[in-house]
């Protein structure tokens, strides 16, 4: 598996998103990788019953959360179906983790808090005691999402409304491809940046009976969660980088590889 350079022909199966998994697919190939594309997420915007009352609702909210970018984009999109302008909202945003934070930045959004550590159990100890917030909080969220923040919140006598924008499903079309790059055994290493795409590669797995190709796979994942999610269904996750962001997880991934 070793070459010219860090990656040099090393197979990355990478499962996100289409919208993050070219930016990933660079990352390996600018290392001399080779990028295996097969998005198992797909975000649709979800209209919540919430959203009916939102021109009066969203006035009554002193923090908005964002747990992820998803949450920025189709929380915009829905102010938008609304036709309500999101200067109109005079309360603050938090974000969990930079890249969240940096895509609110690019939209206009000014994010008054952001946590030390990317998760959000971190996100909710840090908001709790730093912020000490009094008044209601908003959380705009997938479907899939975990509830960890809220119910944090909720604990501490915080009142918080989570709001589903979005949902995330498995591609049809992605199914037959992953099946036949994992029964050829063609990736040297398996990606995952959420428990949603461990799920959704796990489906595939099971269905098709396939778990013996990928018993000795090296896994890679970003943060402890979706790494937890991949150990219970008994996967080897060797890369998972201290900081959560794919930048580190690639910077892990050279690092294991030279040391092979």
């Amino acid at each position: 598996m070793k070459g010219k350079g860090p990656l040099e022909q090393v197979k990355v199966l990478i499962t996100r998103g289409n919208e993050g998994a070219s930016e990933t697919g660079s990352l390996i190939e600018n290392e001399g990788g080779v990028a295996i594309l097969v998005p198992l997420l797909h975000f649709q915007s979800h209209e919540d019953p919430l959203e009916k009352t939102l021109h009066t609702a969203i006035h009554t909210y002193d923090w908005i959360i964002f747990t992820s970018k998803n949450g920025v984009k189709f929380f915009l999109e829905a102010l938008e179906r609304r036709s309500i302008p999101l200067n109109s909202y005079k309360g603050k945003f938090a974000a969990v983790g930079s890249k969240t934070e940096q895509y609110c930045y690019k939209y206009g959004i000014p994010v008054s808090f952001v946590p030390e550590n990317f998760t959000g159990d971190d996100f909710a100890v840090e908001f709790i005691s730093q912020v000490k917030p009094t008044g209601q909080v908003l959380i705009p969220k997938g479907n899939l999402a975990r509830n960890v923040i809220a119910s944090a919140l909720a604990s501490s006598g915080v009142t918080c409304q989570e709001w589903v924008v979005y949902e995330t499903v498995l591609p049809a079309e992605s199914i037959e491809e992953l099946k036949g790059i994992i029964e050829k055994e063609q990736v040297d290493i398996i990606t995952f940046t959420s428990s949603s795409t461990v799920h959704h590669f796990m489906k595939v797995i099971r269905e098709y009976s396939l778990y013996d190709h990928i018993r000795d796979t090296p896994i890679a994942c970003i943060g402890p969660i979706t790494k937890n999610t991949a150990e219970q269904y008994g996967l080897h996750v060797k890369i998972c980088p201290s900081v959560y962001t794919v930048n580190e997880m690639v910077n892990e991934m050279k690092i294991f590889i030279s040391a092979r």
